[in-house]
């Protein structure tokens, strides 16, 4: 009888063993809501430049605050592509450090800006220059005569604008990999 209660200790103790081993974390692919000081522009922006986020409000993990308000999001610009003829300016952003402007301390991450659920702002096509018209003919069962005109791009096309993300976008920084305390 004693070796069976023990066999039901062990498999009970054993079996929840995890469950006392739990570590607070932000899973891969959390989104935290942040937003800049300063403008940021592909205009002033070099590949490398180093850029700053801030986070608006508490981030918390089962009643255990992660991030706190005001933490700064530091990263910087790892791929930048100025306007060309018909394509607007693109830039991406990669996260590299969470820092806490109290104490001071700084603790790595591994993340990325996310814009409009894109992690590359900007690099669209930009709109056609001029239109030329184009005729379509077609026979109508019982009409001679039919067709359509139809306004189509000429191939030029305006050059390409600089992009900027201002204090009021909404941005997210995604989180690439487990982020432990």
């Amino acid at each position: 009888m004693a070796k069976k209660i023990l066999l039901i200790f062990l498999t009970l103790f054993f079996t929840n063993l995890y469950c006392l081993s739990y570590e607070h974390h932000l899973p891969k692919g959390t989104l935290v809501k942040v937003y800049t000081k300063v403008p940021l522009s592909t205009e002033n922006l070099e590949e490398g430049s180093s850029v700053y986020f801030i986070v608006p409000a508490d981030v918390w993990v089962l009643e255990k605050k992660i991030i706190e308000k005001g933490e700064i999001f530091q990263g910087y610009v790892s791929m930048l592509k100025m306007p060309i003829q018909g394509v607007n300016a693109a830039m991406k952003i990669t996260i590299t450090n969470i820092v806490n402007p109290k104490t001071m301390t700084r603790k790595p991450v591994n993340g990325t800006l996310i814009f409009n659920n894109r992690d590359v702002l900007g690099g669209n096509l930009t709109n056609p220059a001029s239109y030329n018209t184009t005729i379509h003919p077609r026979k109508v069962y019982g009409n001679l005569w039919g067709g359509a005109l139809q306004y189509v791009p000429s191939g030029e096309y305006e050059f390409g604008q600089h992009v900027m993300i201002n204090q009021r976008d909404n941005i997210f920084v995604q989180i690439d990999e487990d982020y432990y305390i």
